[in-house]
């Protein structure tokens, strides 16, 4: 799937808007700052990964450059990407019902919010385990498929936080209504999705799954 442009730009983006409605400290804080600033300030929660991710996302791939021809460690991080997306997939799912905290912090500084964001173990998370691996093969393909994918994941996540903030600064009975829960319930199921995906691709490199998913 990655070999084409549709193909990594539904990857990118079907990873990047789960993790954006994904409930967490990040969506608290959106939702906090919209509430008691408006929509401009909880923008600016909303394109935080877009500068804090950065650093993570260049250490990750560098890294990930550095084993790339070690078929063991290959499978390992298909597993640990998998596993992790197995995880964020069910607790997306059974948060589906759950509200939202009306926790209101204080006004956050840029300082703050930044932060916060690295304080947040998620991004980390994803990219040793399932961010860097695409994102090094889209490049090892062609400048524009790692670009595409790139570009897909950070609209599908600053993209699903910025549209949070706007509707959250409408209505805070938002977060209540049943097609919320209903779409973090299909979300969960689509980060399952590609755990198996993954999973398959680690069995793969293990020598044990005849077609490679990559």
């Amino acid at each position: 799937m990655i070999e084409s442009i549709i193909g990594i730009l539904t990857i990118g983006f079907l990873l990047g808007a789960p993790a954006g409605f994904s409930p967490g400290p990040m969506m608290v804080l959106i939702i906090a700052e919209t509430l008691r600033h408006g929509i401009r300030a909880g923008a600016k929660v909303a394109f935080m990964p877009l500068l804090t991710d950065a650093p993570v996302l260049l250490v990750s791939g560098f890294l990930f450059t550095k084993i790339s021809n070690v078929d063991f460690m290959l499978g390992v991080i298909s597993m640990a990407g998998a596993a992790f997306l197995i995880y964020l997939g069910v607790k997306g799912i059974k948060n589906s019902s759950a509200e939202i905290s009306d926790y209101t912090p204080k006004p956050l500084s840029l300082r703050e919010l930044i932060i916060a964001n690295l304080a947040n173990p998620n991004p980390y998370l994803f990219w040793f385990t399932v961010g860097a691996p695409l994102m090094v093969r889209s490049f090892q393909h062609s400048f524009s498929l790692g670009a595409a994918f790139l570009f897909s994941f950070y609209l599908g996540l600053v993209g699903v936080k910025f549209m949070l903030a706007i509707v959250a600064g409408k209505s805070r009975s938002f977060l209540q209504e049943i097609w919320y829960r209903r779409i973090m319930q299909y979300l969960g199921f689509v980060l399952i999705g590609f755990a198996l995906f993954l999973f398959r691709d680690g069995l793969n490199i293990f020598g044990l799954y005849p077609n490679r998913l990559y």
